[in-house]
């Protein structure tokens, strides 16, 4: 069954005061692809390798505060050309060198374009630690961007921290924000803040309803707060904090924080996904190099014990013959010669060659129009050499044809110059 790993991360300021953050105990879950958690709990990174080797992917989500979520109208343009103008585009928004941003783009819609930056060294430094996940594939979120906000309302994480609150909210077609809020240190202090909070988020908020979904011991607290201003007891709804409204806005726009850091960092190729296909393709290309060579060997066998059979047929016919090169070829000299010996013409003869080349000739060029001529005919290595004036004109495969009917067979046709010597009815 397909599962993602979910990873909730804390802000880059609580993080740096953590001495090794793969040790850090962090919230997660193991979710199916059909939205059943199989795991959830709270556990460092380097304790949950078990889960995120049985996960087809591990996804980070940042706190919304460490994200800048931004929105600008763009003209028609590619993506390549947008992503090089996306420096220029954020300038006036942006208070860091971009040089020191990543840059990712959402697929434009309607002319408007959702931009999230996000600080390149804290990107890096996660990618690393991530590491020891040893993750098919790494993907990372902002928690803004993550969570779904229906229409007419304003949805609210609220994330405790070591001594922070990190807040995050998405309202309905605007890009997602968050804010990190100071715990108190006392009960009347924690009251204190948990009013601005609420101030905060009715600010924020311009009149729609808010649901906040925060961890279950602080509901009573939020509750409370909020009934003392009936305009906020109206509107205000708390929930507790699940998994489901953590990642319920993800889908095919949301922006890949990870993406760019990943393949910058990827130094060489991921053998480890590709070793099960390239063992079949070894083993595939073992079992037929083993058939070829068994073939092969047969062949080899085969034609030797063929070779001995003529050596010894030839030895048998001719036995003062002491130097055996080609059984075959001098079987076929000795024909020849005692063919020559009684008066027999051999079909390697210069009469033979001639006369049979000379039927050709005359039933297939002679008649044809433009006819090409014979300049010089001669006869050397068992062969006819014919010399044509004008052999562009000569059909080259009716005169093919004519010398395979008569046993002839041509070599060449190289400059004019016709090559032909005897063959066998199928032209060999």
């Amino acid at each position: 069954m397909a599962s993602t790993l979910y990873i909730l991360l804390p802000s880059k300021n609580v993080a740096r005061s953590v001495p090794h953050l793969a040790g850090f105990p962090r919230p997660f879950a193991l979710i199916t692809d059909e939205g059943e958690v199989l795991q959830q709990g709270c556990k460092a990174l380097d304790e949950l390798q078990t889960a995120a080797a049985s996960a087809r992917q591990v996804i980070l989500l940042l706190a919304a505060s460490d994200v800048s979520l931004l929105t600008v109208k763009i003209p028609p343009m590619s993506a390549a050309k947008l992503k090089a103008a996306l420096p220029n585009l954020l300038e006036d928004q942006l208070l860091t060198d971009s040089s020191e941003l990543i840059l990712l783009s959402a697929p434009p819609a309607g002319g408007m374009c959702t931009i999230a930056a996000v600080d390149k060294s804290w990107m890096e430094v996660l990618h690393a630690q991530a590491q020891v996940l040893h993750p098919r594939k790494l993907m990372a979120y902002a928690l803004s961007s993550s969570m779904r906000a229906d229409a007419d309302s304003m949805s609210v994480l609220v994330e405790a921290e070591a001594q922070v609150l990190e807040l995050a909210f998405a309202k309905p077609a605007q890009p997602g924000a968050g804010l990190t809020f100071d715990l108190g240190l006392n009960d009347g202090e924690a009251t204190e803040l948990v009013q601005q909070i609420l101030q905060t988020l009715n600010l924020f908020s311009t009149g729609m309803v808010v649901n906040v979904s925060l961890p279950v011991d602080q509901l009573a607290l939020y509750q409370q707060t909020a009934e003392s201003d009936a305009d906020l007891a109206v509107r205000f709804h708390f929930h507790e904090t699940n998994w489901s409204a953590r990642i319920a806005g993800l889908n095919a726009s949301s922006i890949d924080l990870m993406s760019s850091v990943s393949h910058a960092n990827q130094s060489s190729f991921d053998w480890a996904k590709w070793r099960w296909p390239l063992g079949l393709a070894m083993a595939a290309l073992t079992v037929n190099l083993a058939g070829l060579n068994l073939q092969w060997l047969s062949m080899k066998r085969e034609a030797q014990a063929l070779t001995e059979s003529l050596t010894q047929t030839y030895k048998t016919t001719f036995p003062k013959e002491n130097v055996i090169r080609d059984p075959v070829a001098q079987m076929q000299q000795k024909i020849n010669l005692s063919r020559k010996s009684v008066g027999e013409s051999t079909p390697d003869d210069f009469l033979v060659l001639s006369s049979q080349f000379g039927q050709v000739w005359d039933s297939v060029v002679v008649s044809k129009p433009n006819a090409p001529s014979i300049v010089t005919i001669e006869y050397r290595e068992h062969s006819l050499f014919v010399k044509l004036k004008s052999a562009g004109l000569l059909p080259l495969d009716q005169f093919k044809a004519g010398l395979q009917s008569h046993s002839l067979m041509l070599v060449s046709s190289v400059d004019g110059l016709l090559q032909i010597r005897p063959g066998t009815g199928d032209g060999k």
